[in-house]
């Protein structure tokens, strides 16, 4: 029975003892997996690259928890998921480039304790764009625990001020505590409260409040976030076809901006 137990063990861990790489494609209706597939997928290049990385693939049905397709889910030596990559306009060796720094960074997450706060804020931010939840959300609370400054505080209260109001109110008093009156972090926690009023809908005066505060606040002493402020405004109002302050914001961020940018700003301001 012992040597059955360690046969039927061993088996399992040669089934799953290298990276895997899921592909999780829709049906005819869905031209992004068509392509995806075509391109990337089925290329000989895309299975030479990942034979070298030694990542195998591995094809599925999409079910109920995968609504929205193409999907590739890359998997750990351990069976843990590491991330997920849709669609992108990347040819299939950035894809398998993506795949092997998610994996490292998935490896380098197992020992956060021994990373810097500059390290973890870098990972973390990495971790987002390569859709890594798992470790996202474990650099998250070591950073938390390790960084005597706000970068990581501002972090957790971009995650909970959507859901969890109380708890940011709490979050953002403690990163005003620790830097009063600073316009960096002004700017930061301003721009966190902008981003959710537009995932809340609100109303457009309401979205741009913070903005606003913002720039009444601190505008005056801060130059260099002050163009940045107005561009966005000029952006979102245009968006929103409310043309003259679009012209307004633009006229103010081009009159702030590096030189080499106001031509770029200028057309925000033409109806």
């Amino acid at each position: 029975m012992k040597h059955l137990i360690l046969f039927i063990f061993c088996g399992l861990s040669l089934l799953w003892s290298e990276p895997k790489v899921v592909g999780i494609f829709g049906g005819e209706s869905c031209p992004w997996s068509d392509q995806l597939r075509r391109d990337v997928w089925e290329s000989s290049s895309f299975q030479a690259l990942l034979a070298s990385a030694e990542i195998v693939k591995e094809e599925r049905t999409a079910s109920n928890k995968e609504p929205e397709t193409p999907l590739l889910v890359l998997y750990s030596a351990k069976g843990e998921e590491v991330g997920r990559l849709g669609f992108l306009v990347i040819p299939p060796e950035k894809y398998v480039s993506l795949f092997k720094e998610m994996l490292a960074i998935h490896e380098l997450s197992q020992n956060v304790d021994k990373l810097s706060v500059s390290q973890l804020l870098q990972f973390y931010r990495k971790c987002q764009v390569l859709n890594m939840k798992t470790c996202e959300q474990k650099i998250l609370k070591a950073g938390i625990a390790k960084d005597a400054g706000t970068d990581f505080l501002i972090e957790h209260y971009a995650k909970v001020c959507r859901d969890h109001p109380r708890q940011a109110q709490k979050i953002k008093a403690e990163i005003r505590a620790r830097k009063p009156q600073s316009s960096s972090v002004e700017w930061q926690l301003a721009l966190v409260s902008f981003q959710r009023n537009i995932e809340k809908k609100k109303e457009v005066d309401e979205i741009v409040k913070p903005l606003k505060k913002y720039l009444r606040r601190f505008g005056d002493q801060d130059p260099d976030n002050r163009w940045r402020c107005h561009l966005i405004l000029a952006e979102f109002y245009k968006d929103k076809s409310v043309m003259d302050k679009a012209r307004l914001h633009a006229d103010r961020a081009i009159a702030d901006a590096p030189t080499e940018l106001k031509q770029m700003i200028a057309p925000l301001g033409i109806e």
